[in-house]
């Protein structure tokens, strides 16, 4: 028996939830997450003041 996968998830009666959203621990900028540029690693860079957060411990050289 075949399983109809074409209906919408359902989110409380909307069909598109909020967008995710990603807020600056330096600056307090939030924007959406899609907006968001990654460094080599793979951590968010802020794009209003370029903050990059990394493993605990590292010191740029």
């Amino acid at each position: 028996m075949a399983t109809d996968h074409s209906t919408p998830f359902d989110f409380d009666g909307e069909t598109d939830p909020a967008p995710s959203t990603f807020r600056c621990p330096d600056c307090g900028e939030t924007v959406r997450s899609t907006s968001v540029p990654y460094d080599a690693l793979g951590y968010a860079v802020c794009p209003a003041c370029s903050y990059s957060d990394g493993p605990e411990g590292v010191v740029d050289a």
